[in-house]
């Protein structure tokens, strides 16, 4: 950790946002008419679904990681921050957040109908979206997180070792040279 960059690579994977990705997934969907069709584009839609899930619960998951990274630098100015002299609109912040949440029951019950089966997320794992949530309302949307002793941890994250710090860089590294943010999602047990 030599640098107290805002984003230590996470927005070289995540192009555009969770809302547009599963937008476009319910678009091509629904412009199939004939329901063995459909149903049958489901079981894609449905794979796809649950792996950008994942891929964006690593992301709020590797935030807070990060954050907790960052924190540990004491004192240091963060660089690259787009937050920084913004003004925090609670609703809009979260808006992505809320949307996964919804997209949870939303999922749950077009899996049910199309496969047959529920769409079920691990408790561990919502527990991420609504610890970002917390997370990002401690700290205003960082809208004034200029240096690392700003940052408000959430959760277990105000206790991690120094262990777990250099855990959680050397992991957060390893998955942004490997573009599997998913893979982040070991440590919910860690927040």
């Amino acid at each position: 950790m030599s640098k107290a960059l805002f984003d230590p690579g996470f927005s070289k994977i995540l192009i555009s946002g969770f809302i547009y990705n599963i937008e476009i997934l319910y678009y091509n969907l629904n412009k199939i008419k004939n329901f063995g069709q459909k149903k049958t584009q489901f079981i894609l839609t449905f794979q796809k679904g649950k792996g950008l899930f994942d891929v964006y619960l690593g992301f709020y998951l590797g935030c807070m990681l990060w954050g907790a990274c960052l924190k540990s630098m004491e004192n240091e100015k963060i660089e690259g921050n787009p937050f920084l002299g913004g003004t925090y609109e609670k609703e809009r912040s979260l808006e992505e957040i809320n949307y996964m949440k919804a997209f949870v029951k939303s999922f749950d019950r077009d899996s049910k109908y199309y496969l047959g089966k529920p769409f079920k997320v691990d408790e561990n794992k919502l527990k991420i979206l609504d610890l970002y949530e917390e997370f990002v309302d401690a700290n205003e949307g960082f809208s004034k997180t200029d240096t690392t002793d700003k940052i408000k941890l959430v959760g277990k994250l105000n206790n991690a070792s120094k262990e777990d710090i250099e855990l959680f860089n050397s992991k957060i590294n390893e998955v942004i040279n490997e573009n599997k943010i998913e893979e982040l999602l070991v440590f919910c047990d860690k927040i």
